[in-house]
């Protein structure tokens, strides 16, 4: 059987509505709140952001988020050879820590996995040594991310945050140390310690889920 034009099918006003519809371009969904974290594995406040705002938050809102975490914080590196001595606030067990989340962070393609490993380890506060423990309970391969962090690959990676951390517009002064999209501001930071899930709720400009109203 012989294929009718659509104009013959539909009324005038009709076929015009459906071409409008069809030439009307497509909504573009909101870009993702990007939320950046900088903080150290012994320091009690970035404890008590991690376990009690970062990863809850993330794990109600992870479709309208971006995380950037960056574990370093008030610590300095210096050359050594071909690696690096690193400083750190809480001392050497916290620079231990922080090279551990580093190479996990590295190491570990899927980040909800990452965020309940580093989660643990902060909830443990005991750096390193919770490693093998958290990566038991949640699924992460602890061989390679312990080989990365008594290497010199790991003292290289963990360089490289503080490499990026010097960059910041605004020198971090305070741990944890919060950016929302690339933006810090004191009041921000303040807010984010207190209710992240509000700030990030407050800061997406598509249509809210429901997590943000919980």
């Amino acid at each position: 059987m012989a294929t009718r034009n659509l104009s013959t099918l539909l009324p005038k006003s009709l076929l015009l509505l459906v071409f409008s519809a069809a030439a009307r371009p497509t909504q573009a969904a909101a870009d993702p709140v990007k939320v950046s974290v900088y903080y150290e594995t012994l320091c009690p406040d970035s404890r008590n952001f991690f376990t009690e705002q970062l990863y809850p938050v993330y794990q109600d809102l992870k479709d309208i988020m971006t995380l950037d975490i960056n574990t370093y914080g008030k610590a300095t590196d210096f050359p050594s050879g071909d690696s690096y001595v690193f400083v750190c606030q809480h001392g050497h067990a916290e620079c231990v820590g922080n090279m551990m989340i580093t190479c996990a962070k590295n190491l570990t393609q899927d980040e909800e996995v990452f965020m309940a490993f580093s989660n643990c380890v902060m909830a443990e506060f005991t750096a390193a040594a919770a490693g093998p423990q958290c990566a038991e309970q949640t699924g992460v391969n602890f061989a390679p991310v312990e080989e990365c962090y008594n290497s010199v690959e790991g003292h290289r990676l963990l360089h490289e945050v503080g490499v990026k951390q010097n960059a910041l517009e605004i020198a971090l002064y305070w741990v944890p140390w919060i950016l929302i999209d690339d933006v810090f501001t004191d009041a921000q930071l303040e807010a984010a310690q207190l209710d992240l899930r509000k700030v990030v709720c407050d800061a997406y400009t598509g249509e809210r889920p429901a997590a943000c109203t919980a």
